[in-house]
């Protein structure tokens, strides 16, 4: 909304007259008449005094703080999108120009405009005359918009500055605005990855997506468990069998073992006290936890740093210790290869 429309609307909704609001400023009538026909603007030294007679502040009278709703953001690309293909860029740019200047305190319709027109003028670089005076202008509003409060505004802003920087080899300052992105939110390794393949850093991107990868895989397994302790609340048998064959395949495809898939079908099979399932899918869980000694040496993560000390020893032992002590177990206790089991979690016969 324009600053006459702005006066026009909260004179109103004051109750006052064009001549009443004009006596408070010290100014004519038809003064204020012309600011709200957008003839003519107030002088600078009366917004503050506008703004207190009109029980409002600057900025938003200024229409600083204005928000579109998304719908009219959505609506406004689109429309801008068809009027490059039709009018061209240079018109559309211009335009696009003047909604940012009417709105600039909309954070969220500079980010949509920039990355629009910045898409636009990549693929259709060399066919553009002065492309570097549009390159940095979108640059300046995508900069603006990177220090917006609405953070994730400011995270897909500092993404596609990072990613621009990026490919105008300007890699210092990619890394300023990687660096300004959160790590909490968006995950900005991936970004990180991007930067260092731009780099021909080869074995740092193999190590940042290789961790990604590791931990999405990981995060999987937790999912997959928080929905089958919900199957077990409910006896949702068949279904849980289901998921579990799902955490092998997915334990299989990333290199992680058998240990929790293995752990979670002996809580099941130790609950209904049925001992042949119990010591099958506890020896899979020892022989899991060998696994994960030699995870470093698949090929999937052979670009990882790994902490030196991976709490086998400390696992084990509390593996070791509850097993002793829990009564839920003592229906195992005479079984011969449960016996063997236990000996074989002292940490000095897992290799």
């Amino acid at each position: 909304m324009k600053i006459n429309e702005q006066i026009r609307n909260y004179r109103k909704k004051q109750n006052l007259t064009q001549e009443q609001l004009a006596n408070y400023l010290g100014v004519t009538a038809p003064a204020v008449n012309k600011w709200e026909n957008g003839n003519s603007y107030p002088d600078i030294t009366l917004l503050a005094p506008l703004a207190r007679v009109l029980k409002t502040d600057v900025d938003t009278l200024l229409s600083f703080r204005e928000e579109l709703t998304d719908l009219e953001i959505g609506n406004f690309v689109n429309e801008i999108t068809e009027e490059m293909f039709t009018k061209g860029f240079e018109a559309a740019f211009e335009r696009v120009g003047d909604k940012i200047k009417e709105h600039p305190g909309c954070d969220k319709l500079t980010l949509s405009l920039s990355q629009v027109m910045n898409g636009y003028l990549s693929m259709n670089m060399e066919k553009l005359s002065e492309k570097e005076k549009y390159q940095k202008q979108i640059m300046a509003w995508l900069e603006a918009a990177a220090f917006s409060e609405d953070v994730q505004v400011a995270n897909a802003a500092a993404v596609s500055l990072a990613q621009q920087y990026m490919i105008n080899q300007e890699y210092d300052k990619a890394q300023k605005f990687i660096d300004k992105i959160p790590p909490v939110g968006f995950d900005r390794r991936i970004t990180q990855a991007t930067l260092y393949k731009y780099m021909d850093k080869t074995e740092e991107a193999y190590a940042v997506y290789e961790e990604l990868m590791y931990q999405k895989a990981n995060d999987l397994m937790i999912n997959l468990i928080g929905i089958i302790s919900l199957l077990q609340k409910e006896n949702r048998q068949e279904e849980i069998q289901d998921y579990l064959k799902r955490m092998r395949t997915l334990a299989e495809c990333f290199d992680l073992g058998n240990y929790t898939a293995a752990s979670l079908e002996f809580e099941i099979a130790a609950k209904e006290k049925e001992e042949e399932k119990s010591i099958e899918a506890l020896t899979q869980m020892v022989d899991g936890l060998e696994h994960m000694t030699k995870i470093r040496e698949s090929g999937l993560y052979r670009h990882m740093k790994w902490k030196e000390d991976p709490g086998m020893d400390r696992l084990m032992s509390m593996l070791k210790k509850n097993f002793d002590q829990e009564e839920e177990m003592d229906f195992l206790r005479q079984n011969p290869k449960f016996r063997q089991l236990m000996k074989r979690l002292k940490s000095d016969e897992i290799d």
